[in-house]
């Protein structure tokens, strides 16, 4: 049985230009790029994988009505790529923070 994700329950007029925006780690500022850069060399993870994975836990808050800073973003998808690096093959990324967070929360989030 599929596991059903979060964005199922978003409506179908769901306007996400907030989120389209500020999803991605290219539009961040150059210094949290850099950091975000500096993170991602320790992981076999391509750029992709983590701007999906990042894009994936900001739809999850905003969607729980929580938020967060950059660095507990950084700080949450790193320790979601750490704790499967031992993995063969790697598995996705996105799906690793999803699971992580349907079962653990992100504890420095709060509401908005």
């Amino acid at each position: 049985m599929k596991k059903k994700s979060p964005f199922s329950d978003l409506p179908k007029n769901y306007n996400s230009t907030y989120l389209r925006i500020m999803d991605s780690i290219t539009k961040l500022p150059s210094e949290e790029q850099a950091q975000w850069h500096e993170v991602m060399l320790a992981h076999s993870y391509d750029f992709e994988d983590w701007d999906e994975a990042r894009s994936c836990l900001v739809k999850l808050l905003h969607h729980q009505n929580q938020k967060a800073t950059e660095s507990a973003f950084r700080s949450y998808v790193s320790c979601c790529a750490e704790a499967v690096s031992g993995s063969h093959p790697l598995p996705n990324l996105t799906t690793t923070v999803e699971d992580f967070y349907q079962k653990y929360g992100m504890e420095s989030a709060e509401l908005q």
